[in-house]
């Protein structure tokens, strides 16, 4: 199996998430907020998400609020954002 890319500085982050323009690379996550119009649909946005991330086996942090949606992706089992974080955060983008 080949070994997946780990980005190290945010600079190296900053190139692989080109194709990600409403995400951000802060404190070595990649981040991104959604401006939802009550809880509800914050809700089912976190749970369209929640289903994804299942799937891949790969697991967002979400904060819930009413009107917006954050997401913060990291490889947490290596402690650094990696092609899996960038693969998810695409995935997410088709249900946003």
């Amino acid at each position: 199996m080949a070994e997946e890319c780990r980005y190290t500085n945010e600079e190296a982050a900053s190139e692989a998430k080109a194709s990600l323009p409403d995400w951000r690379v802060e404190e070595g996550m990649l981040t991104r907020s959604v401006k939802t119009g009550n809880f509800a649909e914050s809700l089912l946005a976190a749970n369209a998400i929640g289903y994804l991330a299942e799937k891949a086996d790969h697991h967002p942090d979400l904060t819930v609020k009413w009107g917006s949606l954050d997401i913060a992706l990291r490889s947490h089992d290596v402690d650094a954002l990696t092609d899996r974080d960038f693969q998810l955060a695409k995935q997410i983008e088709t249900v946003l």
